[in-house]
């Protein structure tokens, strides 16, 4: 026994350790590398990954737990760096340089948009110069109402195509959509009450125009539609603010040719009914369907009641425009500026009411300027107009963000409530005041959560 003993001894044999079991996992931002590879090696810029981050659907919270970073944008960062720094020299790509927000695509010119305003106006003059004769008032308003929502619907054709740098198509869609609508609304002015020969023709030449102003606008032709409608402003001016007498043959005279040069020049941008096959502006008949309703919402909370508030409104569209548009800039600039989701937030929503405020103040003038001027008409006062147009600011916020079904609802349930509202007995002011408020009121609510994506500012 002592011999076995000393062998062993002589052997120097020593235990064999046990195998340590791997208890420290890896990074588990492997595994998130791995899934956005394509996406992060694609990138200009680590802000394409947080989008493609958020739109997986992982939000902060599950950042954290799941891959031990703070949120998309630090992960976003990493992902971006790792895939870029693992490329060969040849193929890395030099990350873009943000724009400032003067050089924004979504940067619009402050006179251009003074001159959208206007021209949104100057077809209201029409009714001075030439109104429909009395009583036909449900045959030319059905008509115009109807021309308004389908107007809407072939502008949002249009500016797909346009998006998709496919003018023939765009000029296609309108070409075509403008001659359909057209002759559906002399359709619905024939069918409504109080129709006539007169009505009829009145509200044939509003499809008309309505088709062709759509056309020049979407198109960016604002001067030819400016000719267009030097004759009849001129008129409207001479004739009433001169005290000359009614209009008479003179005025129908001046619409005449008023329409007669806004078609040709609609006609001429468009290229007529030529360009791509009919059925290839047919993809997007939902999205246009929801336009035209947007479209038809916003005319009847805007035309509940004639008077200063709707002139105001009318006229404020320009500047609708531009302080959408320095939003949208300013929260693309944010996305470069943001190191964390909460300052995005913060950001952004800055962004939002710089913006709505500095629009809220613009109707707020305009109102008290055509007050001056249109002295004892009623309707809503101050609060309900400001409140009116923070609701269809916020709408059109929404829609530029992509969230077209949305700011549809919203706009259309507080067209319906007006309309309940009157056919309850209740007050034209009053009535579209609380629909405005409560209108307002959600569609901030429903803006506010929605800019706040990273996603919806791509």
């Amino acid at each position: 026994m002592s011999g076995f003993v000393e062998l062993v001894r002589g052997l120097r044999l020593e235990p064999v350790p046990a195998p340590l079991l791997r208890v420290v996992a890896a990074d588990p931002a492997e595994e998130v590398a791995d899934r956005f590879a394509e996406v992060a090696a694609g990138a200009v810029h680590p802000l394409e990954v947080v989008a493609a981050i958020e739109a997986e659907g992982l939000t902060d919270r599950r950042i954290q737990q799941r891959y031990g970073r703070r949120d998309a944008f630090e992960l976003g960062e990493e992902l971006f760096r790792r895939a870029h720094a693992e490329l060969p020299t040849a193929r890395k790509r030099v990350p873009r340089r943000l724009r400032q927000a003067g050089a924004s695509a979504w940067g619009v010119p402050v006179s251009r948009c003074a001159l959208r305003g206007l021209l949104f106006a100057l077809p209201g003059l029409a009714y001075v110069l030439g109104g429909p004769p009395h009583g036909s008032q449900w045959s030319v308003g059905a008509a115009l109402l109807f021309s308004w929502s389908w107007s809407q619907g072939v502008a949002h054709l249009a500016y797909v195509r346009r998006g998709r740098e496919d003018d023939p198509g765009a000029a296609a869609c309108l070409a075509r959509g403008g001659v359909a609508g057209a002759v559906l609304a002399t359709v619905v002015a024939v069918l409504a009450p109080g129709a006539s020969v007169l009505s009829v023709a009145f509200a044939s030449g509003q499809a008309l125009y309505f088709a062709s102003a759509t056309a020049l606008l979407v198109l960016g032709r604002e001067r030819a539609l400016v000719g267009a409608l030097a004759p009849m402003a001129a008129g409207a001016v001479w004739l009433r603010v001169g005290a000359v007498g009614p209009p008479g043959w003179l005025g129908g005279l001046l619409l005449l040719l008023s329409l007669f040069l806004a078609v040709r020049a609609g006609w001429r941008e468009t290229g007529g009914l030529g360009g791509p096959r009919a059925g290839e502006w047919h993809r997007e008949w939902r999205d246009a369907l929801l336009a035209g309703c947007f479209g038809l919402g916003i005319a009847v909370l805007t035309l509940a009641h004639i008077g200063p508030a709707t002139l105001a409104l009318t006229l404020s569209m320009g500047g609708a425009e531009w302080f959408l548009a320095r939003c949208r800039a300013s929260t693309e600039l944010a996305l470069g500026r943001a190191g964390a989701t909460r300052e995005f937030q913060r950001l952004v929503l800055g962004a939002v009411l710089r913006g709505l405020g500095g629009y809220l103040l613009l109707v707020a003038l305009l109102a008290w300027v055509v007050g001056l001027l249109w002295q004892g008409a009623g309707g809503p006062g101050i609060g309900g107009l400001v409140a009116l147009a923070a609701a269809i600011w916020s709408a059109q916020l929404l829609q530029s963000l992509g969230l077209l079904t949305r700011a549809t609802c919203g706009v259309c349930v507080g067209a319906v409530a007006l309309v309940a509202a009157r056919a309850a007995g209740v007050a034209a002011g009053p009535a579209q005041t609380a629909v405005s408020v409560v209108a307002a009121c959600v569609l901030l609510a429903v803006t506010a959560q929605a800019v706040g994506n990273a996603t919806r500012h791509r």
